[in-house]
């Protein structure tokens, strides 16, 4: 598999995954009572996961041909972990998020995620 098809596959991950999170947003706004806040929970995870994904991309390429690479990604993998554990504990203690609407959100990006790379599993076999 080529280098501009890795390409292709995470910007359809980007778009697929703008494309399901803020209509799945929207719709739970009606199925909640009109809590904005799980709405916005929605929003943040699938936000979280789409930042993941980019933060292991620029590991990834940052890091390809580089001396002690694994040891470096390990580095930048906790902390790219911190920085989102950090986020969401300070969303959380001002009330803002709601659990399940953030794990939603990011379930939406994952799931995105997974079928994606079976589908580039099968061009490649």
């Amino acid at each position: 598999m080529g280098n501009e098809s890795w390409e292709l596959m995470i910007k359809r991950i980007y778009r697929q995954s703008i494309w399901a999170i803020i209509p799945i947003s929207l719709i739970s706004i009606f199925f909640t009572s009109w809590d904005w806040r799980f709405s916005l929970s929605i929003l943040i995870g699938g936000f979280i996961g789409v930042l993941n994904l980019k933060g292991i991309v620029w590991s990834v390429r940052s890091l390809l041909g580089a001396e002690k690479a694994q040891t470096k990604m390990m580095t930048l993998s906790m902390f790219r972990f911190l920085v989102i554990f950090s986020m969401l504990i300070i969303l959380a203690i001002f009330k803002v998020i709601k659990p399940y609407g953030l794990l939603i959100g990011f379930t939406v990006v994952f799931i995105i995620m997974v079928k994606e790379g079976l589908i580039a599993a099968k061009k490649g076999a």
